[in-house]
């Protein structure tokens, strides 16, 4: 099966999981993050990426809600226009999105439009250097047992990941369903050094 199809059957296997269902798989994922986070890291403030969830993806809303009650700065992907992306290489960045402006964040409402750098305000929505990051959460479309990750073929995460601090936890997140035996993967695709799923 190549990735293309592969992405097609997991996703809707990812969409049949009840609604219910996925709430409660989500909260058990967002509760192992909290913990992961306050056993790792550095002392001080931490920061953490996380993403705004799509259609049946796990949603990490949860553990940005507790990190930010923490007193940890939150991001968000922000994919970048084309001439943006060109300049600084990378085809998104994380901006930090205070808890009580996450409605108010066009990317967030939008993750998957690209934007200007004069598009986002960024004395409110500051861009983090990615060797700040504490920890970050990536989506997955479907993982196997070495940490195989398939995404939505963008490429954005396999280029942005070589660029945190060494120790920046990497982890993705996903339901058990999304599990599959193997994974196509081509010299790009990273493989992720934990994955949690529920």
């Amino acid at each position: 099966m190549d990735k293309a199809e592969l992405r097609r059957a997991v996703i809707a296997r990812r969409n049949a999981i009840d609604l219910d269902v996925r709430a409660a798989k989500s909260a058990v994922v967002c509760a192992r993050l909290v913990e992961l986070m306050e056993v790792g890291g550095t002392a001080g403030q931490r920061t953490v990426a996380v993403y705004a969830a799509m259609d049946s993806e796990v949603d990490p809303a949860a553990f940005a809600a507790a990190a930010a009650a923490r007193g940890w700065r939150v991001a968000y992907p922000c994919m970048l226009s084309a001439t943006d992306a060109m300049a600084c290489g990378q085809r998104i960045c994380m901006r930090t999105v205070a808890a009580g402006d996450v409605s108010a964040a066009p990317f967030i409402a939008h993750p998957t439009r690209a934007f200007a750098a004069t598009d986002i305000d960024s004395s409110r929505f500051p861009i983090v250097p990615a060797e700040a990051l504490d920890m970050i959460i990536v989506p997955l479309v479907a993982f196997g047992q070495t940490g195989a990750r398939l995404g939505y073929g963008g490429g954005c995460y396999d280029r942005y990941l070589p660029t945190l601090s060494a120790t920046c936890q990497i982890i993705g997140i996903a339901f058990d369903e999304q599990r599959v035996e193997h994974v196509p993967t081509d010299a790009h695709d990273l493989p992720l050094p934990n994955i949690v799923s529920a």
